[in-house]
């Protein structure tokens, strides 16, 4: 280099190639022919130089040029994002689309153009391609291919993603298309704790071509794997979806879904609610190769369908875990939470929950048995929310949740380690003596609720009542 700093010549940068390797290319914008012709000699006389030659692009420009001419003829849009979801490349079709300049595309949020679109969820923790995702750009439905970027030294992992290239595809709708046949919205699943196994089987059953039965209570997330088994799908490139619910089944539903393309991929949601005969009438055309189409469905226990029906999905279900089951995880979900609650509100409250009191509320919320799961973990968080905006605070902290004593005192249908997971022996205990005591009380007129009524009651002395009283707030 000093040969370049001799004849004050800038070399911007430079790169090693060749068929060999044994080429080294160096750019110098701005290089007289005067300039070259005086360096020449001076650098045939470095050892190991065997020619100089002057060329217009270097690889990598030329590269990059054919990529740039490529992608502008290229008749869809097509762009690429970094891990914070900003723009960094788009073409022609691209900024069209979305109503700005090519000039103006790079740096932008694609989150702007695509709002409805989980884009921080995608980022984070995708690892493999995904295509048809339907989603709407100024009011044009088009489908979506995701393909992300990954480093070399962590294929395949959260930590190798660097980015993302999206294509996009214009999607008309067809004249007889119902909102049935409409894909669901795409989700991202959080595989956390006991997720993770579930998440790990739907990925391994979900591309098979058998019925696949997603088993759940109220809440726990069977409509989202539903929807990602769509996604996981092989048919999702290609063929159609047709979703309802079991409300709506009947007999002459079954034999409409039956007469379905092969490439159709049926949904369908809430196995428990449809009659058993008409669950039986399913089982026999599935078992009888009469059902063409894909068909993927949700209920609440396998033990309450139809004995067909069970034996039938016996083998290739999914049974998705309570949140009480998961309180370890209760912190991170509530993040989770919090962060999608606050999109939805073009808000930002992420700092609401790490820059407040997350142990003490996590630990107050780990002592409720949660019936509804996430829905009801979600009112509860949607409630805080709101308390902390009336107040008008910054973080949230236990004084925002109201709810967070109303506790359950044990497990119903269900074993007492699964129940008390996550939580102390002296945790489980403190609940279980406070759940009796309650009951004893709501059982007792007022007149006789006293701490020696409830001793006799209960074989101890009517001081440690008192004391358990005042313990769990229960005292008059």
């Amino acid at each position: 280099m000093a040969v370049f700093a001799d004849f004050r010549i800038n070399v911007r940068t430079g790169e090693i190639g060749g068929d060999s390797g044994d080429k080294v290319y160096l750019w110098a914008p701005g290089l007289l022919i005067t300039q070259f012709q005086s360096i020449e000699k001076a650098l045939q006389r470095v050892t190991g130089v065997r020619k100089v030659r002057r060329i217009d692009l270097i690889p990598s420009e030329r590269r990059h040029f054919e990529l740039d001419t490529l992608l502008r003829h290229v008749a869809d849009p097509v762009l690429s994002v970094d891990p914070e979801g900003r723009i960094i490349a788009a073409n022609l079709a691209a900024a069209r689309a979305f109503g700005v300049s090519l000039e103006q595309a790079p740096g932008m949020q694609l989150q702007r153009f695509l709002p409805r679109l989980q884009l921080e969820e995608l980022l984070r923790g995708l690892t493999a391609p995904r295509y048809g995702f339907p989603v709407a750009v100024r009011g044009r439905p088009y489908t979506l291919d995701w393909s992300p970027i990954t480093l070399d030294d962590a294929p395949g992992a959260v930590a190798s993603l660097a980015g993302a290239v999206l294509t996009l595809q214009p999607r008309a709708a067809s004249a007889g298309e119902t909102t049935a046949q409409v894909p669901p919205e795409p989700q991202v699943l959080w595989d956390l704790d006991l997720r993770r196994h579930c998440c790990l089987q739907l990925q391994q059953l979900a591309p098979l071509s058998a019925p696949l039965l997603i088993l759940g209570e109220r809440g726990s997330g069977k409509t989202t794997f539903l929807n990602a088994a769509y996604y996981l799908s092989p048919l999702v490139e290609r063929g159609r979806v047709y979703r309802c619910c079991g409300e709506e089944l009947n007999r002459q539903r079954i034999e409409y879904l039956a007469d379905l393309s092969a490439e159709t991929v049926v949904l369908l949601d809430d196995l428990n609610t449809v009659p058993v005969e008409v669950q039986r009438h399913l089982a026999e055309m599935v078992l009888q190769r009469h059902f063409r189409p894909r068909l993927i469905l949700t209920a609440t226990q396998l033990g309450g369908l139809a004995p067909a029906v069970q034996q039938l999905f016996s083998g290739c279900c999914i049974q998705l875990p309570p949140l009480r089951a998961m309180r370890p995880a209760i912190a991170r979900f509530c993040a989770l939470m919090v962060d999608q609650i606050s999109r939805s509100a073009s808000e930002t409250l992420g700092t609401a929950w790490q820059g407040g009191e997350p142990d003490t509320i996590s630990d107050q919320l780990k002592l409720m048995d949660w019936p509804t799961n996430f829905i009801g973990l979600e009112e509860q968080l949607r409630a805080a929310i709101a308390h902390l905006r009336a107040r008008g605070g910054a973080y949230l902290s236990i004084d925002d949740f109201s709810a967070v004593a109303e506790q359950g005192s044990g497990p119903v249908q269900e074993s007492w380690s699964a129940w008390g997971r996550g939580l102390t022996l002296a945790e489980q205990m403190e609940k279980v003596e406070r759940g009796v005591l309650e009951e004893l009380l709501q059982s007792q007129p007022k007149r006789l609720r006293s701490s020696r009524a409830l001793a006799r009651r209960l074989g101890i002395s009517h001081t440690a009542v008192a004391n358990k009283l005042r313990k769990y707030g229960l005292a008059d």
